[in-house]
């Protein structure tokens, strides 16, 4: 099961403020910015998350604008998964408001189908939480997650073993995850618009279109996904980046350095798959492996480095509560978000013609085909 929650920024601001409720409300910013989510009587107005929020306010005039409250949305996530985790241990947080559950072989069926397990999980978040959800069921990640996002909102479809590839072919391409953009383009230029269209092209012919990716986006619109669902627990450290040093490390200026490379590289991954964060943490393991770590949140999600880079110094003069020298160091992101269609909920006049993000992501594609040591990030 993947579950993708419905409006969920507005829906947590009405559920946690009576007086929001029944009334249209975006969370955005009121002078400048864009819309990070609009409530359902928002929408009626014609509102969408991406729009800018001044062109909203005009739109809708009894329109109820609120900052994004991020701890709020964390605070009513983690206890949506704690719900999810009463049916089965295997839950696995993709961004806050999304989540893939296996219900496969869990006590938590004793007899039921599927289906009821997830409709209890649905109406009891709506009852106890008053936020909503939309669920997509089937027999690997791929097929789940979009068919959570078919029937939005507070949708429930649930996709037959055998019948995976016949609901997925008539689909656009860019239904398929990490599908965007250039390789968008790229698809439509050779006659590849549908998933179907995908699943029987030529594996050579696509594999000279899109390289080494070609094969796993191919066999995932024919409805093939063999990711396991990972718990918590257990996730695969894709945020985290580690070094343990061949000699003892004690200078400031060296770690400071390193550190930035670490979080470069990391943040690189998180724009690859379309993701913001908003937690930075450290680790360090010390020459008598005694261990300590210290961790920041920034205001909002992002994936820039300007928005970061800031906090390590204090970060590592944080997590450095001794003054002993370093043997290993370990730098990771947590608190992920799935962005709006724009940067910033504040965004200063240089970021909204995207300059930073086009300049990152060129940064991304060139260290991708020439090696990191390509370009090289100074140090003011």
């Amino acid at each position: 099961m993947h579950w993708d929650g419905d409006r969920f920024f507005a829906s947590i601001e009405q559920a946690a403020d009576r007086r929001l409720r029944n009334r249209p409300v975006v969370v955005g910013a009121a002078q400048r910015g864009i819309v990070l989510s609009a409530s359902s009587e928002a929408r009626r107005y014609g509102l969408r998350p991406g729009m800018p929020t001044r062109r909203a306010v005009r739109a809708c005039p009894p329109l109820v604008v609120v900052p994004g409250h991020f701890d709020l949305y964390e605070q009513f996530f983690q206890q949506i998964v704690g719900l999810c985790e009463q049916a089965t241990p295997l839950v696995e947080p993709v961004a806050i408001g999304a989540a893939y559950l296996d219900l496969t072989g869990t006590s938590a069926l004793h007899g039921k189908t599927v289906e009821s397990v997830v409709e209890g999980i649905q109406s009891t978040a709506n009852r106890w939480l008053h936020v909503s959800f939309s669920s997509g069921i089937g027999t690997n990640k791929t097929v789940a997650r979009i068919a959570s996002r078919l029937r939005k909102p507070a949708g429930r479809v649930a996709v037959a073993p055998g019948t995976e590839a016949a609901f997925l072919a008539p689909l656009p391409v860019t239904w398929l995850e990490g599908v965007s953009g250039d390789v968008r383009e790229t698809l439509e230029l050779a006659g590849v618009r549908t998933l179907g269209g995908l699943a029987r092209a030529p594996l050579d012919a696509l594999q000279l279109a899109l390289g080494k990716q070609a094969l796993r986006w191919q066999r995932r619109a024919q409805g093939v996904d063999e990711d396991p669902v990972r718990a918590r627990q257990a996730q695969a450290p894709r945020w985290r980046e580690m070094v343990e040093f061949p000699e003892e490390e004690w200078e400031e200026p060296k770690l400071l350095c390193l550190l930035r490379s670490m979080m470069e590289r990391i943040l690189a991954r998180l724009r690859s798959a379309r993701m913001e964060a908003r937690q930075l943490s450290l680790w360090l393991r010390y020459t008598d492996r005694d261990e300590s770590s210290s961790s920041i949140r920034t205001p909002t999600p992002s994936d820039l480095e300007c928005d970061f880079e800031g906090y390590l110094p204090s970060l590592l003069r944080s997590a450095w509560q001794r003054r002993v020298r370093v043997r290993a160091m370990a730098l990771s992101l947590g608190k992920l978000y799935q962005p709006s269609p724009q940067l910033s909920l504040f965004p200063e006049p240089k970021r909204e013609n995207g300059a930073l993000r086009k300049l990152a992501t060129t940064v991304d594609l060139l260290r991708s085909r020439y090696g990191e040591s390509v370009v090289v990030r100074g140090i003011r």
